[in-house]
């Protein structure tokens, strides 16, 4: 995935835990990650990681 379909897919995971799982989302707000600056070199592999990090909440 690039980087505007990962951020999309990040952006559509977070709206389906607030609207299914608001107690695992207010979690998320009270202690968010921090994703490198886009010019580090980890940046995509964060972004993946992250997005992954929200499945795993969904499907719990």
């Amino acid at each position: 995935m690039e980087e505007q379909q990962l951020q999309e897919s990040i952006t559509a995971l977070t709206n389906k835990l607030r609207e299914k799982k608001p107690e695992v989302y207010q979690h998320l707000i009270e202690n968010p990650q921090t994703i490198p600056n886009q010019d580090n070199p980890d940046f995509i592999s964060e972004l993946k990681s992250y997005r992954e990090t929200l499945l795993k909440l969904l499907e719990e």
